[in-house]
């Protein structure tokens, strides 16, 4: 079974039971592989039972029970596919159970801390018990004979290191684009001496080709300083 990611999301590691989960059901299955292989062989025929005012063959009965020793093992295979273990780059999702449905979803957030606890017989088959603190110390969240515990702690914890950089970096950027930026400077260069040395300024005055140093300077208009009536 497959997580439904959200948008922006993937899976870094995802793990699965331990083999130490099956070593007992393998053992009931293999028990009940041998009765009835007994019960087939003809050993016990012609033994019968008498079980509420019926007969029953002894056979039959070591082979249904033989059967029924098959059910830990087919259950313990479909819990293990169906179940899912699994940390992306937001949070850690842990979903178990086949007709009664727990789920789990921790945002990497607010997870405080991760241990693991191993025992002797989870170390001889390389699982343990990984738990996850999440808030305070009252709680907690243990996830019971999973396969590579170290990898999936370590997981968690570089994942939570890299939320914490991303939103760093996010809040970085949003102060950068909160500070104005200066505004740009579109006036003429001034010039010290007398005003702005552009093309309508000279030094202290007007510098239009009809003045002159003090005056009106248009030949058409004035000649020697006065008005030339001609001109009109």
């Amino acid at each position: 079974m497959s997580l439904e990611l959200r948008p922006n999301e993937y899976v870094k590691i995802e793990v699965h039971f331990s083999y130490k989960v099956f070593v007992f059901p393998m053992l009931l299955f293999c028990i009940g592989v041998l009765m009835m292989l007994f019960a087939m062989s003809g050993a016990v025929d012609g033994i019968n039972i008498t079980w509420m005012n019926a007969v029953v063959s002894f056979s039959s009965v070591i082979i249904f029970a033989g059967a029924c020793l098959f059910i830990p093992y087919f259950y313990k295979r479909l819990d293990n596919r169906l179940k899912i273990y699994a940390v992306t780059n937001q949070r850690v999702y842990i979903r178990r159970g086949i007709i009664n449905i727990h789920e789990k979803d921790i945002p990497l957030a607010k997870i405080n801390d991760v241990q693991i606890t191993r025992n002797l017989a989870q170390r001889f088959f390389g699982a343990g018990d990984v738990v996850i603190q999440v808030g305070n110390d009252e709680s907690r969240i243990c996830i019971e004979d999973v396969n590579y515990p170290l990898q999936f702690r370590d997981t968690i914890i570089s994942s939570i290191y890299d939320l914490q950089q991303e939103e760093a970096e996010r809040q970085r950027e949003y102060m950068q684009s909160q500070q104005a930026p200066s505004a740009p400077n579109n006036y003429p260069p001034y010039n010290a001496q007398g005003g702005y040395p552009q093309n309508g300024y000279g030094q202290g005055g007007y510098n239009h080709p009809d003045y002159g140093q003090g005056g009106y300077n248009n030949s058409n208009d004035y000649n020697n300083g006065g008005f030339n009536p001609n001109r009109f």
